[in-house]
């Protein structure tokens, strides 16, 4: 199992997700084709923060309309974003525990997986706006629990870079607040 066992940074968080069997040509069909909600929220996250004024030189504006448009632009992308985490919490996402890392994840399931298995899973990244990915990956291992669920780990094939660095800064973002805690920690244990 020690081939099995990723090697990067890992965190343990709760996230909304869905995981579903597919079938090996759907996963090699898959492969080539970039899932609709990575695409939606990639231009949706390039979108929202970017200041669609950069380009435009301030001094020729009046100053109060310069700071009515950006009052504007910062009130539509809290809107924005708002509705997309309407739409993720309407969706059929559970909240469970997962353990990821940039190359996969592993988490419990009540499917009956095998190893080698092909699965699409959507999750949702809560950050701001939420992050919707449709991630494809392929089952590396599955343990049967006292309780009946499967604990599986399963190893992500990226389709575009934007899933991969999206992933990836969730969770060096996540590692920092760990560490940040624990180092929190630490330092009122020693004042006390």
């Amino acid at each position: 199992m020690s081939d099995n066992r990723r090697q990067d940074f890992r965190i343990d968080d709760v996230l909304p997700m869905r995981d579903e069997l597919i079938s090996s040509e759907e996963f090699e069909h898959q492969k080539s084709q970039l899932g609709i909600r990575s695409r939606q929220n990639s231009m949706l996250r390039s979108m929202v923060g970017r200041d669609v004024f950069a380009s435009v030189s301030h001094d020729s504006m009046n100053p109060d309309l310069a700071n009515a448009i950006e009052t504007l632009d910062a009130k539509l992308n809290y809107l924005i974003g708002v509705n997309m985490l309407n739409d993720a919490n309407r969706s059929d996402l559970q909240e469970r525990p997962v353990n990821l890392s940039v190359t996969g994840a592993s988490f419990h399931t009540d499917k009956p997986y095998r190893s080698h298995d092909c699965l699409k899973i959507t999750m949702m990244l809560p950050s701001f706006p939420p992050m919707v990915l449709e991630l494809i990956g392929e089952v590396t291992w599955a343990k049967p629990e006292k309780n009946g669920t499967l604990h599986i780990g399963v190893r992500f094939h990226f389709r575009c870079s934007e899933e991969e660095d999206n992933v990836a800064k969730y969770v060096f973002q996540r590692h920092r607040e760990h560490l940040r805690l624990r180092l929190k920690d630490e330092g009122n244990i020693a004042l006390n």
